[in-house]
């Protein structure tokens, strides 16, 4: 298929979306999916094309950036893509187990497809702004062939190994990640019981030995109650339990991500699952004290 040919994107969420957008920014001509019809439909008012279906898109492409909610769906588009003649370079940013991914990879080379691993660190804002990271694994010359794309999604990026390295590292870094994120939240409910400024207070952590991004992406997020999404919580909760998962098979107890992953479904219970995942804090602000007050 020429190159010119368009950049496929399925799965036209918040990380899809922008992913799309910097494709289009790069120059690249963008083709998008998703089985969500109102995301279709908000694609296609942004001036960008729609197809008809992931085949379709396949058809169309000369690459294809999917953006979907977990490894059901991806596994689920390689069972869309089998009768199609041509084979796209596929590349995977959906968080997966990494079990299923490296499954997944081997059912696409099998079938002729090249396929990239690339789990993104960031939000939907970072993303859109190019401060986010994508985690790249696979083949390497498979890796340079598709660099100027790779580069217009994320021009941060790392290379960390072979299929299902990614996923392990984006596991382990969205462990860190959440117990920040659940941290920051607890750190400032506690400093406005103690009567401080809530603004005041995060001025003073984002200079401190406590200091952490979270606290630049989040921060203001909490204070204001904003959980208009960058990165819905119960994406963020899959997440968890999927890290929570990983764990058990090893042997290994996390006892502060467990902790954290309830502190995630009390606030989806409180907020709804399409919340920012700053949302966290409110499982904090209206949980009733165990305590006695003195």
């Amino acid at each position: 298929m020429p190159r010119n040919t368009p950049v496929g994107i399925i799965g036209l969420g918040l990380i899809g979306t922008a992913l799309a957008e910097r494709v289009a920014g790069a120059g690249m001509a963008v083709i998008g999916f998703d089985i969500d019809p109102n995301r279709c439909d908000e694609f296609r008012d942004g001036g960008r094309k729609i197809a008809a279906s992931a085949a379709d898109l396949a058809g169309q492409s000369h690459a294809i950036v999917i953006a979907v909610y977990d490894g059901a769906q991806v596994e689920a588009l390689l069972d869309e893509f089998g009768n199609i003649p041509a084979r796209p370079a596929l590349i995977c940013t959906t968080t997966c187990a990494p079990d299923e991914i490296e499954r997944i990879a081997a059912r696409a080379a099998n079938a002729g497809f090249t396929f990239i691993e690339a789990p993104i660190s960031g939000t939907s804002a970072e993303v859109r702004d190019g401060t986010a990271t994508a985690l790249v694994a696979g083949n390497a010359d498979a890796i340079e062939a598709l660099d100027a794309l790779l580069a217009a999604l994320c021009p941060r990026r790392t290379r960390v190994g072979d299929i299902g390295d990614a996923s392990r590292t984006k596991l382990a870094i969205n462990l860190i990640l959440q117990n920040n994120r659940a941290a920051l939240a607890e750190g400032i409910v506690f400093a406005e019981r103690l009567g401080l400024d809530g603004q005041a207070f995060l001025a003073a952590a984002q200079q401190s030995a406590a200091y952490s991004r979270v606290m630049d992406t989040k921060g203001e997020k909490m204070l204001s109650r904003d959980f208009r999404p960058q990165s819905h919580i119960a994406q963020t909760l899959k997440d968890a339990e999927l890290i929570l998962h990983e764990a058990r098979q090893r042997g290994l107890h996390l006892a502060i991500t467990e902790a954290q992953a309830d502190l995630l479904r009390a606030a989806i219970a409180l907020e709804g699952p399409e919340r920012d995942s700053a949302a966290v804090i409110e499982a904090i602000r209206q949980r009733p004290s165990s305590g006695i007050a003195r």
